[in-house]
């Protein structure tokens, strides 16, 4: 049985706490944010000596996290929620990809994890919820290269293309939304990764890493309403890179 949360309850709060407003919800990122900026600000400029792309796939370990389902007309469902990760089925696969700008052994990044999650403990009343083409986070960050490894930190916004069918009622997942896609703005997210390079030629590498994610979702749609879901995930990804 899923485990039942009181309703008026969020996420990554345990049962106890109540409800907070968008600007508490929100306001661990933008501390993590000015917290990186400052820390970042007193880093020297440098012409930067390399650019480098990494194609990557892989998969994901979803922990325990609540999930909400507001819906107009009907009492909330507030409970903990498991996800399958599915990374290489329904439809859509896992994948990453990220651009780094490098001056010495310290860079400048933008990523993208489209990562899935599939709920595996649904109530009676879910038939399915899914975001089969993606939790995606879009991540600005920071690395560094510290004795043969690399280490990554960033922030950003999460997109969702949700996919649910609450009380027999089913979203249309095919539009609206983001160029009238389904893609939605939904909330905010953090990654912190730990990677190593394995080169081939002097240009060409392969990649390992272990990453891990924190989302907060606060808006994402579903019929007659909306989900409000977090996750925390440990992923792995094994990487293709170049260096320009």
């Amino acid at each position: 049985m899923p485990d039942i949360h009181p309703p008026g309850r969020f996420p990554f709060f345990p049962p106890g706490k109540e409800a907070i407003s968008f600007l508490d919800k929100t306001r661990g990122f933008w501390k993590i944010l000015i917290f990186a900026l400052i820390s970042l600000g007193g880093i020297k400029q440098a012409t930067a000596e390399t650019f480098s792309i990494e194609l990557m796939t892989g998969t994901a370990y979803n922990l325990p996290t609540g999930l909400s389902i507001h819906q107009a007309g009907q009492p909330d469902l507030n409970f903990t929620a498991n996800y399958d990760t599915n990374p290489f089925g329904e439809d859509a696969p896992y994948y990453a990809y990220r651009f780094s700008l490098w001056s010495g052994d310290e860079a400048w990044e933008l990523e993208h994890i489209h990562h899935k999650m599939f709920l595996s403990n649904p109530l009676p009343e879910i038939g399915e919820f899914m975001m089969c083409h993606g939790f995606n986070y879009f991540f600005i960050g920071h690395a560094w290269k510290r004795s043969g490894l690399i280490f990554h930190l960033g922030a950003g916004p999460i997109v969702t293309h949700p996919e649910a069918e609450i009380r027999g009622l089913k979203y249309d997942s095919e539009h609206g939304g983001l160029f009238d896609a389904g893609y939605y703005f939904s909330g905010i997210g953090a990654q912190a990764t730990l990677g190593k390079n394995f080169y081939f030629s002097k240009n060409f590498y392969a990649l390992l890493e272990t990453t891990v994610t924190a989302g907060w979702a606060w808006w994402v749609p579903i019929p007659n309403g909306s989900a409000d879901a977090s996750n925390l995930a440990l992923h792995g990804h094994f990487c293709m890179g170049v260096d320009l």
